[in-house]
């Protein structure tokens, strides 16, 4: 609304008014008008982004202090109590140096690569504080406590106005955790006190029990004036028992009257006392309180080589003392058996990625064509097949046992489902490059067919006619047809073995992935339901075929064609 809008909607409904109402609405006018000339949009838009007042200001002093009145002996009224004198501080643009400002020449622009305004009129002119450069008065709503020199004093500086980049550039702007006070040289004083002190306490108990035990194994022999008719017949207990108090005195029976540990009342014969030998307190030996336990030490004797068992009496805060460091060792070094099994899995994981390598590299170089395969190539494949087929089937077995390890917690038994379904999916990816070396070898075995002398006569070929070494034909002919036929009966064999072996691993892909299948339906996962089934039907094609070529061998031929030639 402008204000000719506003002086006619005046005078058009509020001309025939009353005069209270009149001036009423001539005050709120005259209010709008006081409030719309003191209207600063800079001022404004500071305040909303501060809170505060536009900068801040340098006049730190608080409200004056008003001195007590002085105590007259009169009644009358006391004299007012003077004002405080008013201390005019000087401007702080007069105490910081000038010398590096940009002098301005009347066709300047900011300083902001993202501004780049003209200088002057609406737009300002300002002088940041600290680098002195020329910004509009939009880019240098900033302010830093400098000191004279125009450095960065955040103690006993002043408030400066300053561009945005000397403000996010300062020292600490970019510190959000604030100053940091570190304890921890006091933490290790403090626990090296606690460590110390329970290192010492430990040497000392190993101590007193190394001397026991090296008493005990090698003990001295008995005065002969201590010999008498009761120690004959209760032993050496007595002498032992000296020998014991001797490493560390013993608590007296009859100041104890109960156990320290369980609180149970001592009797004379029911509920007896007994003695730890390494700090010498009264304790129970009640088993089911565990207060104080008989400890089997082997020790070596000095005498002989041999050692000897020392059973040792201790309460169980010496036990834990002595023997804590050992037990937390030996649980570190104890692993579980689903830990260990994995750590096989992983190890026949390991195996299987170093061979496959190279059996990839040998089956390559044996699906040449034109380059038959050397005997030797050829059983080093088949070698590296089968140690490749034993990787499989012992990956295989260690995924089945960690599968069926017994677990009561039913995160574990998701764990050792999902180890077990990664297995199957590496026996599936990995196990189908095998099929290859049959065919070679069937390839081969077409081949032997080839005369000897041919000069592309493959592996098997070469095999058979390795013993002619002139080449001339000097063998009679039934020895070299006899020779013919058992080879090409060991080359069938050889064939029939390979595709059950084949068979044998395409039954067990398939036995995976219909399990694999079931748990998909009950999660509900059908993407992954159809995936599967693809290759349900396809390992089904492949199991159909190799049954097929099982069937068509013709054994009874190839016997036949043995017995006639040996005939």
């Amino acid at each position: 609304m402008t204000l000719l809008q506003l002086n006619r909607h005046i005078d058009d409904n509020h001309a025939n008014l009353e005069e209270i109402e009149q001036e009423q609405a001539k005050n709120w006018f005259e209010e709008r008008m006081k409030k719309a000339k003191k209207f600063q949009p800079l001022q404004l838009l500071n305040q909303k982004l501060r809170g505060l007042e536009v900068f801040e200001s340098n006049n730190e002093s608080g409200p004056p202090s008003i001195p007590a009145a002085p105590i007259t002996g009169s009644r009358g009224s006391s004299p007012a109590p003077p004002r405080p004198e008013t201390v005019s501080s000087p401007e702080t643009d007069d105490i910081i140096t000038r010398a590096h400002w940009q002098r301005p020449t009347g066709r300047d622009v900011c300083a902001d690569p993202m501004c780049g305004r003209t200088l002057g009129g609406a737009a300002g002119q300002v002088n940041c504080r600290h680098c002195g450069r020329l910004f509009c008065d939009e880019h240098t709503m900033y302010q830093m406590k400098l000191s004279r020199s125009a450095q960065h004093e955040p103690v006993r500086g002043l408030w400066y106005r300053v561009c945005e980049t000397c403000f996010k550039t300062r020292e600490g702007y970019n510190e959000h955790t604030g100053h940091e006070r570190s304890h921890m040289e006091y933490f290790k004083a403090t626990r090296r006190k606690t460590v110390d002190k329970q290192y010492l306490e430990t040497s000392r108990l190993e101590t007193r029990l190394t001397r026991l035990t090296q008493l005990l194994a090698d003990p001295p022999p008995p005065e002969s004036r201590q010999r008498s008719l009761w120690s004959s017949i209760t032993g050496d207990k007595d002498h032992i028992r000296s020998l014991e108090q001797t490493i560390v005195p013993w608590e007296e029976d009859a100041s104890v009257v109960e156990c320290p540990y369980c609180q149970q009342p001592f009797s004379q014969y029911t509920f007896r006392r007994h003695h730890c030998r390494t700090c010498g307190r009264v304790i129970c030996a009640d088993p089911a309180t565990g207060c104080s336990t008989e400890i089997v030490l082997d020790v070596d004797q000095k005498k002989s080589a041999a050692k000897v068992a020392i059973d040792v009496r201790m309460c169980k805060d010496c036990q834990r003392t002595i023997f804590s460091k050992a037990d937390f060792a030996r649980a570190l070094a104890t692993q579980p058996a689903d830990q260990r099994a994995y750590h096989n899995l992983v190890q026949f994981e390991h195996g299987i990625r170093l061979l496959l390598p190279k059996f990839q590299r040998l089956l390559l170089s044996l699906q040449d064509p034109e380059n038959p395969p050397p005997p030797a190539q050829l059983a080093e494949a088949s070698k590296v097949r089968k140690r490749l087929i034993d990787a499989f089937t012992q990956y295989d077995v260690a995924a089945r046992r960690i599968r069926d390890l017994p677990t009561n917690s039913p995160t574990q038994a998701r764990l050792q489902k999902a180890i077990y379904n990664q297995a199957v999916n590496f026996l599936h990816l990995h196990m189908l490059p095998l099929k290859s070396i049959p065919k070679i070898m069937k390839r081969a075995t077409m081949n032997d067919k080839l005369a000897p002398n041919d000069k592309r006569q493959s592996a098997l070929s070469s095999i058979s006619y390795n013993g002619l070494a002139n080449g001339n034909g000097s063998r009679p002919t039934s020895s070299r047809n006899s020779s013919v036929s058992s080879v090409a009966v060991t080359a069938l064999e050889t064939e029939e073995k390979e595709l059950r072996e084949r068979l044998i691993v395409l039954e067990e892909q398939k036995f995976f992935v219909s399990d694999m299948i079931a748990d998909a339906n009950k999660r509900r996962r059908f993407d992954e339901v159809a995936s599967l089934a693809q290759n349900v039907e396809d390992l089904s094609r492949e199991i159909d075929q190799i049954q097929g070529q099982l069937a068509q061998m013709d054994f009874a031929g190839a016997y036949s064609a043995d017995q006639n030639a040996v005939k």
